[in-house]
C-alpha cells in the first residue's frame, strides 16, 4: 500500500458515479492509500450531493460551489443562503469548484474566448463565491482555463489570502504560479503532469515549494497517461504522487507525508 493511508485526493467528483459504483471507487482508494478525498459541487444539486456522500463515508469531505460554466448562464438567485448553509456543514471544508474558464463547456460546446458578457457574469460569480469563502473562512478550490491573466488580479481585489485556497490542476506558467503560491494558495497536479510532453508543468512542480503543493485525479475526468480506461478514480493519486515524486527527485514516502500536511493544513482536518 503507497502511502500508508496517508496519501489525499483534492479534487474529485463522487458524485458523477452512479451510486452502485462509489463504495468500490471508496474502497479501491482505501486499497491504493487513500486517506482523504475532497469531493467537489459545481452547482446546488452536485453540492449538496457532495455533502450527502461525505457524510456517509468517514473518509470523503465535501466542497461546494458553482462552477463557473454554470455560473456564466445560471447562477442562483439565492446564492448566499443556500449555499451558507451547505458550508456549514461538518463535512464541508471548502467552497469549489469556482473561479474562470474562458475556453468552452466540454459538455454543451459554449465558448468563452470571444462572448464578453458571459467572461463577465463568470467573473461577477467568483467575486462573490470569493466574498462568501473569505466571510466563512473556508478555501478555496479554484478551477481555472484560459483566464489565468485574470485569476491573480481578481484574487488581489477581492482579498481571497484571507481565505487562501487550491488551484486545481494548474496549467499555467512560472511567473502566475509564482504570483498565486505569493498570495499563499497552493498549486494541485492530477492527470495532466503524467503525459511525457508537458515540460513546463515538469519544470514548475521541481520548483514549487514542497509547502505549495498538493495532488489530484479530478475524478472520473482528466485520465492518466496510458490509463486503460476512460474513467480516472482516486485510487490512480498513487500513481499521480510517484511521477510528481520522480520529476522532483524525492523519496515517495516523504512526499506523500509533506502533501497530507499540506492537504490538512489547508483544509482545516485534524490529522
Amino acid at each position: 500500500m503507497v502511502g500508508e493511508s496517508k496519501l489525499t485526493d483534492i479534487h474529485v467528483h463522487l458524485d458523477q458515479y452512479a451510486h452502485e459504483e462509489i463504495k468500490q471507487v471508496l474502497i479501491r482508494a482505501h486499497e491504493s492509500g487513500v486517506r482523504w478525498i475532497v469531493t467537489s459541487g459545481m452547482d446546488l444539486e452536485s453540492s449538496a450531493r457532495a455533502v450527502e456522500i461525505a457524510a456517509a463515508n468517514e473518509r470523503v469531505l465535501a466542497s461546494v460551489g458553482i462552477h463557473p460554466w454554470i455560473a456564466a448562464e445560471n447562477f442562483p438567485p439565492e446564492f448566499h443562503k443556500k449555499f451558507r448553509n451547505l458550508a456549514r456543514e461538518d463535512v464541508t471544508v471548502a467552497m469549489g469548484e469556482v473561479g474562470l474558464d474562458f475556453v468552452d463547456n466540454v459538455f454543451s460546446g459554449v465558448t468563452y474566448h470571444d462572448n464578453q458578457d458571459l467572461r463577465e457574469a463568470q467573473e461577477q460569480a467568483f467575486r462573490r463565491q470569493i466574498e462568501l469563502a473569505c466571510e466563512l473562512t473556508l478555501p478555496l478550490i479554484v478551477h481555472c482555463r484560459g483566464a489565468y491573466s485574470s485569476l491573480a488580479p481578481i484574487l488581489r481585489e477581492e482579498k481571497a489570502y484571507r481565505a487562501r485556497g487550491v488551484v486545481h490542476n494548474f496549467e499555467g506558467d512560472n511567473r502566475q504560479a509564482s504570483k498565486l503560491l505569493d498570495m499563499g494558495f497552493l498549486l494541485s497536479f492530477g492527470g495532466t503532469i503524467t503525459y511525457p510532453d508537458v515540460t513546463e508543468l515538469q519544470r514548475i512542480i521541481r520548483h514549487i515549494p514542497l509547502d505549495g503543493l498538493l495532488i489530484e485525479t479530478d475524478s472520473p475526468y482528466m485520465p492518466l497517461h496510458l490509463q486503460s480506461t476512460d474513467k480516472n478514480e482516486p485510487a490512480n493519486v498513487a500513481r499521480v504522487v510517484q511521477i510528481v515524486a520522480k520529476i522532483r527527485k524525492a523519496d515517495t514516502e516523504e512526499l506523500i507525508s509533506a502533501i497530507y500536511t499540506n492537504f490538512t493544513n489547508l483544509l482545516n482536518v485534524k490529522a
